[in-house]
């Protein structure tokens, strides 16, 4: 594990061996969230405690997790809290800070855990700080449910240039030690769209190590109406660039810059100003990622050599243009 040593944090330092605690933020998805929570009480590993902060429902939720407390299994504690409108980020917080287990997952409302999940986690964290496992997509709607095939990680000893590049973790397939989370700042509420994108490198700069493995451990639900990845691309680019920000600030300050860190976070800004263009059409929101790439690495170049001699020759403009009827024709 990691040799860091804690700094002021957002949760309490205190716990109970082997305890896994569960927290999960909700709104209005009174139905979704009982899923989510008996998909807890079925573990088959037996130290388990569920959090669940509601984020001022409007709907029945409270009354529904009330309910719940009938299908609590022996020896699992179950809480929730809520009341105020704060957001998922700061009912995350909350509810960590709430928590006495050695280890934290923290699952959204309408995530699904495996049987098996917190025991095969709890396996594959010995000795590190973080643990994942594979996961599948699900999407329903009113006629039929369809899971995607496993979705696995590739991730090098440098694991946070792999998340900064796009090989995301999804949260609901993740372990986390607590030890490792006092050494970062919790989740931030501005960056709510890209919550777990700003959290999960917030804990590769503090130098957290991983291990992951191929079960799979989580189902990530897709397409739910409210969700909030399916909110505006302007507003989640913008929050993508708050996330990049933060996490330069913090390399900065930990002198945490390598070369492939570097390319890695150009990348990612040219990554996002590509997919702001194609959503929205922002051309001047485009070119101000761009710039942001070229001033985090002077050096960075598009990775595709088509489009490198495009805007080489005729700008980016005229590259993107080419490829938004490559897309066309080709789609």
């Amino acid at each position: 594990m990691s040799d860091r040593q804690p700094s002021a944090s957002w949760l309490p330092a205190e716990f109970e061996p082997g305890l896994v605690s569960v927290v999960i933020p909700t709104f209005n998805r009174a139905e979704l969230v009982c899923q989510t929570v008996r998909s807890v009480f079925g573990q088959t590993y037996p130290r388990v405690e569920v959090i669940v902060g509601d984020d001022a429902s409007s709907d029945d939720t409270p009354a529904r997790l009330e309910a719940l407390r009938a299908e609590c299994p022996a020896g699992v504690r179950f809480v929730h809290f809520g009341g105020e409108k704060v957001g998922s980020c700061n009912l995350r917080n909350q509810g960590a800070a709430r928590s006495r287990g050695e280890f934290l997952m923290f699952l959204d409302s309408d995530d699904l855990l495996t049987a098996p999940a917190l025991g095969q986690l709890v396996e594959t964290i010995a000795g590190v700080d973080l643990a994942w496992g594979a996961w599948r997509d699900l999407r329903t709607d009113e006629q039929a449910c369809t899971l995607s095939t496993p979705i696995m990680r590739s991730l090098s000893k440098d694991w946070l240039a792999d998340l900064i590049r796009g090989e995301w973790l999804a949260t609901c397939a993740v372990l986390y030690r607590r030890e490792i989370l006092l050494r970062i700042e919790g989740w931030r509420e501005e960056t709510a769209l890209e919550s777990d994108f700003h959290f999960n490198m917030q804990l590769g700069i503090a130098g957290a190590t991983q291990a992951g493995r191929g079960d799979v451990v989580a189902y990530y639900r897709r397409g739910h109406p409210g969700q909030i990845s399916e909110s505006g691309y302007a507003a989640k680019t913008a929050q993508t660039q708050l996330a990049l920000q933060l996490a330069e600030r913090s390399l900065d300050a930990r002198g945490g810059w390598t070369p492939v860190r570097r390319a890695a976070v150009a990348a990612r800004y040219f990554h996002s100003a590509r997919m702001l263009l194609y959503h929205t059409g922002d051309f001047d929101g485009f070119e101000r990622l761009l710039i942001e790439a070229k001033r985090v690495d002077p050096a960075f170049k598009p990775p595709k050599s088509w489009y490198r001699w495009i805007a080489t020759m005729a700008g980016f403009r005229n590259a993107e243009r080419v490829a938004a009827v490559g897309r066309k024709l080709f789609r």
